[in-house]
């Protein structure tokens, strides 16, 4: 896969960019939490984002699309985890394209969101892929994207009543 905005891999058409929880940046005005852990075993480490069970909290990330991409939606899947709970949690995703002079100041696209079941605490969660993703602006190959990834927990569907920890956004494209 590609990492922000490298080229990304392509297969079947699609191509993907994987974000890691380590290059998100939480908002100031309800921004997740942060954390790095090791696992007890097999020593894996694991940059991870919190997203309480109470509030939507979100982070952000500008990645510049690379010259495959053809301007148009995106979609996104999520791979997080849980410590602890059982339930279902509700990502979404919602981007802003930036060109020459733009202020930076504007409002994002429609976010679209999905829902993913807890099946273990502790193992990898790989959501089905959201629904398109408009996103604002005009959207161009090299130009910069801010995405915006949150937790819908104000939402019916979202009970998992821990935190949910994301370890990255995979952004899909044709």
């Amino acid at each position: 896969m590609g990492f922000f905005g490298g080229g990304g891999a392509s297969v079947g058409g699609a191509t993907n960019i994987f974000i890691p929880a380590s290059a998100w940046i939480p908002r100031t005005t309800t921004g997740c939490g942060v954390d790095s852990r090791e696992t007890s075993t097999n020593r894996t480490n694991w940059d991870e984002l919190l997203f309480d069970s109470g509030a939507d909290e979100f982070a952000q990330v500008v990645i510049v699309m690379p010259n495959n991409y053809n301007n148009g939606t995106v979609t996104a899947r999520f791979q997080w985890t849980a410590s602890a709970g059982s339930g279902s949690v509700i990502w979404g995703l919602q981007g802003r394209a930036f060109a020459d002079d733009d202020a930076l100041d504007t409002a994002m696209g429609t976010a679209q969101t999905v829902t993913d079941t807890l099946l273990a605490t502790n193992d990898m969660h790989i959501s089905d892929a959201t629904s398109a993703i408009t996103i604002a602006g005009t959207p161009a190959a090299n130009r910069p994207i801010l995405f915006q990834v949150y937790r819908d927990a104000d939402a019916a569907g979202d009970t998992i009543a821990n935190d949910c920890r994301l370890l990255g956004v995979e952004i899909i494209f044709n």
